[in-house]
């Protein structure tokens, strides 16, 4: 009886012995996953704190309909997050462009590379049109191709750009040659006025020194007179430039210091002197 014991018992304590080192090894498995999972947890909240403090809209779209959207995406156009989420992305563009924006997300969700970066305007809540310049990638969300978007506001940049071309366009009508420097007298801008005066485009001149148009004998005088620029210059100065085609051509000119965006630089007007102005 005793013997028959042991031979029950004997297979039996293998068991348990093998049981009880598996049980060790998925109690070692549960407490990875758990640290797993803890790592995750900490990662996402990561993630999700970096996205709702950026100052850039980030929107996830799917079949044209906003399935999320960070808290700049929804500032930007002045929504809540509740107007926005399912509701149609497309419906927020300018009417005019709502076409193309809907072809734009067909070619994107279906993984067609598109070049990003192209301005498309949006109307925000208070009727505004904002100018955004969006970056849009496909990705997969719950199985299926949705487009992950992110974009900036440059609606100010392009009221900005507008007004510069609008000022350059007028600048462009006067007959005075005007130009702008760097404090190294480089030249950063001339109105056509200069560029037909000197017989270049605008694209030679730009870039270069204004001491490449002076004739030799005053440049060295004109070097001087950038450097004692200020912002309440005001005398004017005879100098001469010279022509593409060598052609010495006299002028009077002044400048002064001023400030854009941050950094100074000189403003410059000439005007040609004719045979009958007489002397300065």
């Amino acid at each position: 009886m005793m013997q028959q014991e042991n031979q029950i018992t004997g297979p039996l304590i293998g068991q348990f012995d093998r049981l009880g080192k598996r049980i060790e090894v998925l109690e070692e498995t549960l407490a990875q996953l758990k640290t797993l999972d803890r790592a995750l947890h900490e990662m996402q909240f990561i993630i999700f704190s970096y996205v709702e403090k950026i100052d850039e809209g980030l929107v996830l779209i799917q079949d044209e309909i906003v399935v999320w959207a960070n808290r700049a995406a929804c500032r930007i156009l002045g929504y809540t997050l509740d107007e926005v989420i399912n509701k149609s992305a497309i419906g927020l563009a300018h009417p005019k462009y709502r076409d193309q924006l809907s072809a734009r997300f067909a070619m994107v969700q279906a993984g067609d590379t598109i070049p990003g970066g192209v301005l498309w305007p949006f109307i925000s809540k208070s009727r505004e049109i904002k100018y955004i310049r969006p970056f849009s990638y496909r990705v997969m969300y719950m199985g299926r191709p949705a487009i992950m978007t992110f974009y900036y506001d440059v609606t100010d940049e392009k009221k900005a750009q507008e007004e510069l071309a609008m000022k350059a366009e007028m600048l462009d009508k006067v007959s005075d040659l005007i130009y702008m420097l760097d404090t190294k007298g480089i030249i950063k801008y001339a109105n056509k006025a200069m560029c037909e005066c000197l017989g270049y485009s605008q694209g030679e001149i730009m870039g270069r020194s204004i001491l490449d148009f002076h004739t030799e004998e005053h440049r060295e005088r004109v070097k001087l007179r950038l450097k004692l620029a200020t912002p309440t210059s005001k005398g004017k100065y005879k100098t001469e430039y010279v022509n593409k085609n060598g052609t010495e051509i006299p002028v009077s000119a002044s400048g002064k210091v001023i400030n854009l965006g941050g950094a100074e630089y000189i403003l410059g007007v000439a005007r040609v002197i004719l045979p009958h102005d007489g002397p300065i």
